[in-house]
């Protein structure tokens, strides 16, 4: 688990400059990064790009290692000149097997258990939506505020652990998927060139061109699943209340309103809805992906209307 903070779950949420009054649900003070993870995903992002970069170097350094014989055809071929490589069925077995092992050591580092970007991105993410929301709830009710005094208390809790073990498989089977495609990738660059007789230059650029697509891959599902654990964790804490509690709450649906916030994402800015609704918004395909929008839980009454409506007013009027 992600290192533990002991300290007043008030704090824990205004500690980046949340926006609150008493007994009104918290506001983010800026919507320009709604989640509060800008910083995180960048970091992602770069050990991302590094770890990629690190299997294709080692892919480079494999094609490097191969034996060929440089083979000038005939005339009729314009003197075209062919690489031929030393190859058959167990060398080409063995260079696959060489950088699976390769890929799966860079890209699943720490296993299931402590995998890298579980423990140093999705998890902290994670651990930060359970307590912006525990202090959302504080100030909004007294009696989630009596039965939750610590951020210890929820992160302890066998719920939670249940939910970060979840968590923590969902994103060993994403880095699992995300591994065996750059591996293909890289693999089938460099055997397709080796079989085809290609220079090794032009293989060598293949491979950086191969690279370089998984880079981007791996730079999307950063910026979507930090994103997403801080907005999962929100909603499961939400969830919980609702569930443990009798805590009644909506979701007030709060966009980036940047420029490349989509048409579709603005327009559900300042709109309440429910947990079940909110998750199945973002299950529609493309919906999270590069995703910065955030919920913030309302206390409602049994009809549904928040008991604090102002805050609502106060959201919309980000959009003017």
């Amino acid at each position: 688990m992600a290192a533990l903070v002991a300290c007043p779950l008030y704090n824990m949420a205004t500690e980046k400059g949340a926006n609150t009054m008493p007994g009104q649900a918290i506001l983010p003070r800026t919507l320009d990064d709604p989640t509060m993870q800008d910083s995180r995903e960048r970091k992602f992002i770069r050990d991302f790009d590094r770890r990629v970069a690190a299997v294709g170097k080692e892919v480079l350094r494999i094609l490097s290692e191969q034996n060929y014989t440089v083979v000038t055809l005939n005339a009729m071929q314009n003197n075209a000149t062919s690489y031929q490589f030393e190859l058959d069925q167990a060398i080409l077995l063995g260079i696959n097997s060489e950088i699976e092992r390769i890929a799966e050591l860079i890209l699943l580092e720490g296993g299931e258990q402590e995998l890298w970007s579980m423990r140093a991105y999705v998890e902290p993410a994670y651990i930060q939506g359970t307590a912006v929301q525990a202090a959302n709830l504080t100030v909004q009710s007294e009696l989630y505020a009596l039965t939750k005094p610590s951020l210890d208390a929820i992160l302890f809790s066998e719920p939670y652990r249940k939910r970060i073990g979840l968590l923590r498989a969902r994103e060993f089977e994403l880095m699992k998927g995300f591994t065996a495609q750059a591996k293909t990738d890289l693999a089938g660059a460099l055997t397709r060139g080796m079989i085809a007789g290609l220079n090794p230059r032009v293989i060598g650029k293949d491979i950086a061109a191969s690279t370089g697509i998984n880079q981007r891959r791996g730079e999307r599902i950063a910026r979507t699943e930090v994103g997403n654990a801080f907005r999962q964790a929100r909603m499961d804490e939400a969830e919980a209340a609702r569930v443990d509690l009798g805590i009644k709450t909506l979701e007030l649906h709060l966009s980036a309103l940047s420029p490349t916030t989509r048409a579709n994402h603005r327009a559900r800015h300042g709109t309440l809805h429910s947990v079940a609704d909110q998750r199945a918004w973002w299950a529609i395909s493309g919906q999270s992906v590069n995703c910065k929008c955030s919920t913030v839980s309302v206390l409602v009454d049994d009809k549904g209307n928040p008991l604090s409506p102002a805050i609502i007013e106060r959201a919309k009027r980000k959009l003017k």
